[in-house]
């Protein structure tokens, strides 16, 4: 699948939820991880996590903004997205390949209709 663009980003969430009441350096790091993750595939290492935002990390998994199981993180909300993403994706595909062969299809009888009108195979032609 191409790079996913964007993720969907909730305004009223994020100043309402638990994030709003830290420091801007501490949110300024889970917008950072949130994008890395994003562009990561949603797969990312705790190592890089820390490797990222050393600082901050500590104060973001103590707030239990993202998951870590097996030294892999997880952020629930950029999980959900990215498997709407892949399902949708999926359902792309399959349509452009119908759409892609119903396409071939006419095509070819068009093409076989142009033949049976070619001027060199009429009898009116030869002399």
């Amino acid at each position: 699948m191409k790079e996913l663009p964007y993720f969907k980003f909730f305004p009223n969430q994020w100043i309402t939820g638990s994030i709003s009441f830290m420091d801007l350096d501490v949110q300024g790091a889970f917008m950072k991880v949130c994008c890395y993750y994003w562009s990561k595939e949603c797969k990312v290492s705790r190592k890089q996590i820390e490797t990222l935002i050393p600082k901050q990390c500590s104060v973001l998994v103590n707030a239990e903004l993202f998951k870590i199981e097996n030294e892999t993180i997880s952020i629930k909300w950029l999980d959900e997205q990215y498997k709407q993403r892949l399902v949708e994706h999926k359902r792309n595909v399959i349509n452009g390949k119908k759409g892609g062969l119903s396409r071939a299809k006419a095509l070819r009888k068009d093409n076989i209709k142009k033949d049976n009108k070619d001027p060199y195979l009429t009898t009116n032609f030869i002399r």
